[in-house]
């Protein structure tokens, strides 16, 4: 079960401005208290601001209350309630990089386990328990391979198997996300849990025009998970599998900038799209560093 921490709150919750305005009135109390009554109208003048900014704050202050939800699941929060810009974006970050690294978290449990079984099998431990095929099957079927798993066999080639079961760097999945949701702001992202343009060809099966829908999903969990499902079987994909094991069993990192050039499948815009990706790379990833490793401090990820 993942849960989502942000920065530590205060037991109210409070939007951003309303937190400053607060601050402030703390200040203007001390003051007030060796100014007399001209301190105190002073204070009172600060009251009267804060107590105005509540209105217009109400809708962040429901933001806020949706991304400190500790719920197993997620629905995608409105971030339009944010100016474009640094606000919005640490806003998309926050919300983004537990879900990644979750599901990264789980699929790299999943190859370690994978991995702990096949040199069982090399070693000639072949006798698997009834529950160890269960999740053979399971597996073979999020990776969506004919798989026949018995005591004594799996029914395809472990190499082929781990090639499926595998992480993905976290700036490409964000970049992506950032680029086929507008920063989180498209009506498929808000309406639809779909944060990665993903779509669906039969009517009624998703939102928009029909033929040409955008997939629906319960909670913003389950649109993660498909979109590393789409890299991680469909056929469209199969070169950035390759070259995510060649980089795996070579001992060398698997870097964002080396597969970008793989997701030709993902747009018609071609070398344009990559282009954007790598632009986006540039330009965010100094946040995006920024914002992990505060949530990382604060147990946001683990």
């Amino acid at each position: 079960m993942m849960h989502l921490h942000f920065l530590p709150q205060p037991p109210v919750q409070w939007a951003a401005g309303q937190r400053l305005m607060l601050s402030l009135w703390g200040r203007a109390l001390l003051r007030a208290s060796v100014r007399g009554w001209q301190g105190l109208l002073t204070m009172l003048g600060i009251v009267l601001m804060i107590a105005s900014s509540m209105g217009s704050a109400a809708q962040a202050a429901r933001l806020d209350d949706e991304l400190v939800a500790k719920d197993s699941t997620q629905q995608m929060p409105d971030l339009r309630v944010f100016p474009a810009g640094t606000k919005r974006k640490v806003a998309f970050f926050e919300l983004m990089i537990p879900l990644i690294v979750a599901e990264n978290q789980r699929l790299a449990e999943q190859r370690d386990w994978l991995l702990a079984m096949r040199k069982r099998a090399g070693d000639g431990g072949r006798d698997y328990s009834e529950r160890e095929q269960e999740r053979l099957n399971g597996l073979c079927d999020q990776a969506n391979l004919p798989c026949d798993v018995t005591r004594e066999d799996i029914g395809v080639s472990w190499n082929r198997l781990l090639l499926r079961i595998d992480t993905l760097p976290l700036d490409m999945v964000l970049v992506q996300a950032i680029e086929e949701s507008g920063w989180g702001t498209s009506g498929h992202a808000r309406n639809a849990n779909n944060l990665f343009g993903m779509r669906c060809f039969s009517h009624g099966c998703g939102i928009g025009a029909a033929g040409r829908e955008y997939r629906r999903f319960e909670n913003l969990e389950t649109g993660m998970a498909a979109y590393f499902s789409n890299l991680n079987s469909q056929r469209s994909y199969a070169k950035l599998r390759e070259l995510r094991g060649r980089l795996r069993n070579a001992g060398q990192p698997v870097r964002s900038e080396d597969l970008i050039p793989t997701l030709s499948a993902y747009s018609t815009r071609g070398n344009a799209y990559f282009v954007t990706l790598y632009d986006l790379l540039r330009w965010n990833r100094g946040l995006m560093r920024t914002v992990r490793e505060r949530l990382a401090a604060n147990g946001a990820l683990s």
